[in-house]
């Protein structure tokens, strides 16, 4: 069922009702300000079921509909955080560079204009890619979306001290080109 707009009728029943999704969010300990917007739609999704089919309201209460609106709506959102993609190692261009002490990662990209740039580093990441086995990209591929050691170590059948590893000689080889 799509959420177009409520009638008349329906919008005086979410507001009559509208002390639900506070009650919710307030059993689940969730703060109001982060989850309101996730549990809302969920609840007046409820609100237009629960006034559009009247059969729904001989066999059950608003209260057990929206409730169960609302827990789908936030399992969905939880769900949806901790795909993958959600857990990428973000990376600061200030942090040092692994195996270094003194190079970090901005002093090894060059910087002129913009479009100059975005040239050099389309090259840098193609010489990059060069570089590495078949292996090493493969691991690379799967960090850049999101997997942890330990995942990455599950689907390439190693051990995760084999990723450390693998790691090590990818950014020994970045280090190396880009000191060159």
């Amino acid at each position: 069922m799509s959420l177009d707009e409520l009638i008349l009728d329906q919008q005086a029943f979410a507001e009559a009702h509208h002390s639900l999704i506070y009650r919710f969010l307030s059993a689940k300990k969730l703060p109001r300000d982060d989850y309101y917007d996730v549990v809302v739609f969920g609840y007046l999704r409820a609100v237009k079921q629960y006034c559009c089919r009247p059969e729904l309201r001989l066999k059950y209460d608003f209260n057990a509909i929206a409730w169960r609106k609302m827990q789908d709506d936030l399992a969905k959102h939880f769900k949806a955080q901790s795909r993958p993609s959600r857990k990428a190692v973000t990376v600061s261009l200030e942090e040092l560079l692994y195996g270094s002490e003194t190079f970090t990662l901005a002093e090894t990209i060059p910087c002129t204009s913009a479009e100059t740039d975005r040239v050099e580093s389309v090259m840098l990441c193609e010489q990059i890619i060069g570089l590495l086995t078949a292996e090493q990209a493969e691991t690379l591929r799967l960090r850049i979306d999101g997997y942890t050691d330990r995942e990455i170590a599950g689907r390439t059948k190693c051990h995760t001290r084999d990723v450390d590893a693998i790691f090590a000689s990818i950014q020994a080889a970045v280090l190396g080109l880009c000191l060159v």
